[in-house]
C-alpha cells in the first residue's frame, strides 16, 4: 500500500489488465462480461478448420488461456527482452511423431486410439514445421514424457506401417521420426532455446492478473463424427496436392482429379499423331 500511495501511477499501470488484454478486446472476439467486467470469449466454437482429429485432451490444460491469451494476446506486445513462455506450458511434454506417408498416418490414428493417451495427429499446413504430417502425444513434465515416448515407441515397432520410422536416426543415433519436445513450436522459435527457460517474479504476476479477469473457459469438446469426416477427407486431398502416392488406397484406386493428356512422346499416342495434331474439323 505504501508503494500505491508513493506511486499511484506505476501501481495503476501495473494492475491495468485492460491494457494488457487490449489486442484480445479491440477484436472483438472478447468483451466484458456486465456482473464483473472480467473478459469473456463472446463465442465458443469447435473449429471446422481445424487439421487435426482430437483423439483425447489433456484434463488440467488450459491452452486456450495460456498460449492464445497470455502468449498470443500480451507477451507478444512485450518488449524482447520480456517476452515468457507461460509458466504452466513450460511443464507440457510431447512425444512427436513425424509420418511420411498418408498412409502411415492414418496407422499412427489407430495407434494413438489403442494406446488412449492424450494425442492428436493431422496434416502439418503450418509454414514453420517441415514435412506433411503429425502426431502429438501430451504429457505432464518430463518424466511422464520420457515414460510415453517409450510405449510409443514400442507400439510403433509394433505397427507395420509405422515401424520403418522408427528406423531413422540422426548421427548421434537419436530417432528423427519420433522426438520427445518442450511445449509448442512457436515458443522455441519467439523465445529460444527451450532448456533456458525460466520463470520469473514478473511473469508469474502478469499470469496471475490475467487468471484472475480472464473467464476460464477450458471446456473439454468432443469432436463430432461429421467434423472427423471433413477432417479425413482434406487428408487425402492434402496427400493428393503434395505428391503422396498413398492417398490411392483411400479413394480406390482413382485420382482424385483426371490426369494430363501429355503429347511429349508421339509414337506412344493413341490414336495417331496426326490424328490428334492435324485433325481437319
Amino acid at each position: 500500500m505504501t508503494e500505491y500511495v508513493k506511486n499511484p501511477y506505476d501501481h495503476f499501470k501495473a494492475y491495468d489488465i485492460i491494457k494488457k488484454l487490449e489486442p484480445l478486446l479491440a477484436g472483438g472476439g472478447y468483451y466484458l462480461r456486465p456482473e464483473d467486467g472480467k473478459a469473456k470469449a463472446r463465442t465458443i466454437s469447435i473449429s471446422k478448420e481445424t487439421p487435426w482429429v482430437h483423439v483425447k485432451h489433456t484434463v488440467g490444460f488450459n491452452c486456450g488461456l495460456w498460449n492464445q491469451i497470455i502468449f498470443v494476446g500480451i507477451v507478444s506486445t512485450l518488449p524482447q527482452d520480456q517476452k515468457f513462455v507461460p509458466r504452466h506450458c513450460q511443464n507440457c511434454w510431447k512425444v512427436c511423431v513425424k509420418p511420411r506417408s498418408l498412409q502411415q498416418l492414418f496407422n499412427l490414428l489407430e495407434v494413438q486410439k489403442k494406446l488412449e493417451r492424450p494425442s492428436k495427429c493431422g496434416i502439418e499446413t503450418r509454414e514453420s514445421v517441415p514435412g506433411l504430417y503429425g502426431g502429438y502425444f501430451y504429457n505432464k513434465g518430463y518424466q511422464a514424457g520420457m515414460k510415453c515416448y517409450d510405449i510409443v515407441k514400442t507400439a510403433m515397432l509394433e505397427n507395420e506401417q509405422l515401424a520403418p520410422l522408427v528406423d531413422e536416426v540422426d548421427e548421434f543415433g537419436k530417432t528423427t521420426r519420433i522426438i520427445l519436445k518442450r511445449a509448442c513450436t512457436e515458443y522455441e522459435h519467439e523465445i529460444g532455446d527451450s532448456s533456458k527457460w525460466t520463470v520469473t517474479p514478473e511473469q508469474e504476476f502478469i499470469e496471475d492478473l490475467v487468471e484472475s479477469y480472464v473467464v476460464d473457459e477450458s471446456l473439454v469438446t468432443i469432436q463430432p463424427e461429421h467434423l472427423v469426416w471433413n477432417i479425413k477427407r482434406r487428408w487425402i486431398e492434402w496427400a493428393y496436392q503434395n505428391g503422396d502416392p498413398t492417398y490411392a488406397r483411400y479413394t480406390g484406386g482413382k485420382p482424385l482429379y483426371p490426369a494430363y493428356v501429355t503429347y511429349h512422346q508421339p509414337e506412344l499416342l493413341t490414336p495417331p499423331r496426326d490424328e490428334i495434331l492435324f485433325r481437319k474439323f
